[in-house]
């Protein structure tokens, strides 16, 4: 009798549906004689950490220079910068923050400092909050409106910080994908209070890690620093979220690329819109009058409802045309759903934030629009070479064609999916060996390593919902809350 338990080998990572999970792109970033050369400097001088007249002081006056703001502040992270901001605007336990809804990063940065997230929802053409609902959710306890102008598209910045002044609160902005966008003849991060800039590896102006904040207000660049540089002022808590000397360096040189990586991102992102002009079922995302774009993630909106294409017959035909290359749906829910939002336990403490005298909103349909678009989302980095886009692009048509072909079946998980999700759901998190062990206990499966991490890979890139990376070969199972 044959052996019906099914079996596959290293040949798996060969497979359309997985072959991509180790392959390069092809980045732009380029690392070479200038970074090189500062780095040198930085090793020679034996001072790795913030001093006059080094790395740091230029980058705070290139910087601020570059987009046109008075202050510029070194951080260790984006994200760290991000945690300074509640307690130097002077929100703190139960106070309020109105959040989009799309991503999590500000809400996160809420809670470290016993801030709520007040949730607002996005547009539907371009995902990015809608200023219109913005005004609905103020209270008393209202500190700020803290907006992410998400993959490098400016947000009604305009229209949002009429709003804060209205009501006498600050216009805070995430501009992690934003570097040198421009709305209305200003820089992104000019137009609120405080901006925020990524330089994590895979952000516009890579350095490894690292961030930057700007503001034109004197008042609050004083309050950053005192928050981020420990011991600078020993009458506010404070913490240490300095940069390196290393980091400076890189991004001074770094810098002055990202004109041409700018130039070569808007070309690569002409390729890809030009293929959604031609299809009656996808959109590209509006973009405001008088602006420009620092392309980050490419990405358009699925409407297979005006074609009668379902979109698991797209997936399909994405994944068929293009292996690993788009992804749909991105997170396939708003921030507010996931657990870290609605479980007091994920939080930490016994309880929400201490203080607050209202409820904490994270149930379904808080955000109507948020919650129809984002499992609608087709997205692929734009942040590589022209000739890489344009290939994407090609592909793209391909998908596009094989979806109104009629002749691909909706994408469903395999019977060796099926067996490998179901290992890491009950094991929470694990590693392709210990799931290779699971698989072999109940004969489930037979696999080698290589194609149990290529699986694992191939699960976590179009169900990001259902696995998450926990290290740099693990895997983690997220319960849909």
């Amino acid at each position: 009798m044959q052996n019906s338990t099914p079996t596959l080998g290293a040949s798996c990572a060969h497979h359309p549906r997985y072959r991509l999970a180790h392959r390069r792109t092809t980045a732009m970033p380029k690392f070479g004689k200038r970074e090189i050369k500062n780095l040198k400097k930085v090793i020679h001088s034996g001072n790795f950490a913030d001093h006059a007249g080094g790395f740091m002081d230029d980058l705070r006056c290139d910087f601020a220079d570059a987009l046109d703001a008075k202050h510029a502040i070194c951080g260790a992270t984006a994200m760290l910068l991000m945690h300074a901001i509640p307690p130097a605007i002077g929100a703190g336990a139960g106070d309020e923050i109105i959040c989009d809804s799309v991503v999590q990063f500000h809400g996160i940065a809420c809670l470290h400092n016993n801030v709520v997230p007040v949730w607002a929802d996005v547009r539907p053409d371009n995902f990015l909050l809608d200023a219109d609902k913005v005004e609905e959710k103020i209270t008393e306890r209202t500190k700020a409106i803290w907006v992410t102008h998400l993959w490098g598209f400016p947000a009604e910045v305009d229209k949002l910080r009429e709003i804060a002044d209205k009501h006498g609160i600050y216009l805070l902005e995430d501009c992690a994908h934003a570097l040198t966008t421009k709305y209305k003849g200003r820089y992104l991060g000019t137009w609120g209070h405080v901006g925020t800039f990524s330089f994590n590896m895979g952000k516009q102006l890579p350095t490894g890690e690292g961030g930057m904040a700007i503001t034109n207000d004197d008042a609050l660049a004083t309050e950053l620093n005192k928050r981020i540089i420990f011991g600078e002022s020993p009458e506010v808590l404070s913490s240490n979220y300095r940069m390196t000397e290393f980091q400076a360096a890189v991004a001074v040189a770094q810098l002055t690329r990202i004109p041409g990586y700018m130039r070569k991102y808007r070309k690569g992102k002409a390729y890809l819109d030009e293929v959604v002009a031609g299809c009656e079922w996808l959109d590209t995302r509006a973009q405001a009058e008088d602006c420009t774009i620092a392309p980050y993630h490419w990405s358009c909106l699925f409407h297979g409802e005006r074609a009668g294409i379902e979109q698991g017959v797209f997936k399909a035909a994405l994944m068929q045309a293009a292996g690993g290359r788009f992804n749909t749906g991105f997170t396939q829910r708003p921030a507010y759903i996931y657990s870290l939002f609605r479980d007091p336990a994920s939080y930490g403490l016994k309880g929400w934030p201490f203080g607050y005298e209202g409820e904490m909103q994270t149930h379904e349909g808080l955000c109507p629009v948020a919650e129809d678009v984002i499992p609608r989302i087709v997205c692929t980095n734009n942040m590589v070479k022209p000739s890489e886009c344009k290939r994407k692009a090609k592909l793209l048509r391909k998908a596009i064609a094989l979806a109104e072909s009629g002749t691909v079946e909706p994408l469903e998980y395999s019977d060796i999916e099926r067996a490998v999700l179901a290992v890491v759901e009950e094991g929470g998190q694990m590693e392709p060996s210990e799931v290779i062990a699971a698989l072999d206990e109940r004969g489930l499966a037979h696999l080698d390593e290589h194609s149990a991490f290529a699986i694992m890979e191939g699960l976590r890139d179009r169900y990001p919902y259902k696995l998450s990376h926990a290290g740099p070969r693990k895997f983690q199972y997220h319960e849909l809350a």
